[in-house]
């Protein structure tokens, strides 16, 4: 009787060590605020209009051909992205993929002409904004930033804490160093849920 319960033992832990979870994966999507149809995605909110121009591609969505720095009374609204199937002079402007508020911009004047990449490379460049896997919520800092550590701080977050320096893509599930603002003694690595372009 002693055999076959070591048996079964010896056989539950050699299926439990084939049965491991999958390694994490960093999930990848794109802000997309206009339907095939050209029309607002159903869900976002407007929270504003103006009038105005953009002068370059965006700094906060770079990977994105359609993503645009522009301004309206001397406020910068970065990234603007344009209705490509509908309207080319609507585009939709979003502080973060996180919220369902956008402000409708109508262009004053046509945007520039620039380089137009053949397909986004969402591997390259930094992505617009992060979800951590301790739940926070991150956004690219388009401005000039101090170093930490000979690092730039590239992600401010919504409590405060900061994203430094480069993402780490080795593995499945990206990493990036991560500080709690003036309340971190040292940067910890954690895990990148989703990025977002």
């Amino acid at each position: 009787m002693q055999l076959v319960w070591l048996y079964l033992l010896v056989l539950a832990l050699s299926v439990g060590a084939g049965a491991q979870n999958p390694p994490a994966l960093t999930q990848t999507r794109v802000f997309t605020p206009f339907n095939p149809s050209g029309d607002l995605v159903v869900g976002l909110a407007v929270t504003g209009e103006a009038k105005g121009s953009c002068d370059t591609n965006s700094a906060a969505s770079p990977q994105r051909p359609d993503a645009w720095r522009c301004s309206a009374d001397n406020v910068v609204l970065d990234p603007c992205f344009q209705n490509l199937l509908g309207d080319g002079k609507t585009l939709a402007c979003a502080e973060d993929p996180f919220s369902a508020n956008v402000t409708i911009l109508t262009l004053t004047a046509t945007l520039p002409d620039t380089a137009v990449m053949d397909d986004p490379d969402f591997t390259k460049g930094l992505p617009w904004a992060l979800e951590l896997e301790n739940s926070q919520q991150c956004t690219l800092l388009t401005g000039a930033t101090a170093p930490v550590a000979g690092m730039r701080i590239n992600y401010g977050c919504a409590d405060g804490s900061q994203v430094v320096g480069d993402i780490n893509r080795q593995l499945p599930l990206w990493r990036v160093f991560y500080g709690t603002a003036m309340r971190s003694l040292a940067l910890e690595q954690i895990g990148v849920t989703t990025a977002w372009y």
